[in-house]
């Protein structure tokens, strides 16, 4: 019995996640490995020609982003809908305030498939589960200063960097992507021009 006193907090230690940890430094490994590995179009509405450099350079302020020390902050969560909200708020400096936007959507829908060789358009069933992640930083100049949105196997979704938006489209995409995306995005930028630090 005493061994299960013992081995227990360590194994929940193991297989549990801390709910307050910043994922971002995660997400953007694991981001930057699919975009070396994938094939995709990049959107910049600020660049005519566009390249994995260019969102390698605009990935560095993301990473010294991910690398603040939040002991500091004071730190709280909220719910609205479908989007667990968790803040992280700077009482000094420029920082204004953290949020990590964690979003779970379960699509069950039939779609309609149409062909480009004339062939009649078929009626196709997809389900899937899509786990969003959006980070947004406010400073005293802009509540939505940065603004990164990435799905959990697909990958980087999109970003913006104040006035530069970067949207990703994928030659493989998860399926049913394209049918949740503008719904999902809709609702998370209603949430962003909520959020006030």
């Amino acid at each position: 019995m005493l061994l299960l006193h013992v081995l227990f907090p360590l194994l929940f230690s193991l297989f549990s996640t801390d709910p307050a940890a910043l994922r971002l430094q995660k997400d953007l490994e694991k981001d930057y490995q699919l975009l070396t590995k994938g094939q995709y179009f990049i959107s910049d509405n600020t660049s005519s020609s566009p390249s994995l450099r260019t969102i390698e350079s605009d990935l560095a302020l993301f990473q010294l982003v991910a690398s603040i020390d939040l002991s500091a902050a004071d730190y709280s969560t909220s719910t609205s809908g479908k989007h667990q909200i968790m803040k992280w708020e700077f009482k000094e400096g420029d920082l204004k305030a953290l949020y990590q936007v964690e979003s779970s959507i379960q699509l069950d829908s039939t779609i309609t498939v149409r062909y480009l060789d004339n062939k009649p358009s078929t009626q196709q069933q997809v389900r899937n589960t899509f786990r969003f992640r959006t980070y947004v930083v406010a400073t005293t100049a802009a509540p939505d200063r940065l603004v990164y949105v990435t799905e959990a196997d697909q990958g980087l979704i999109t970003y913006r960097l104040d006035i530069r938006q970067v949207d990703l489209v994928y030659s493989r995409q998860k399926e049913g992507l394209s049918v949740v995306l503008p719904g999902f995005m809709q609702e998370i930028n209603q949430l962003i021009n909520q959020m006030q630090p």
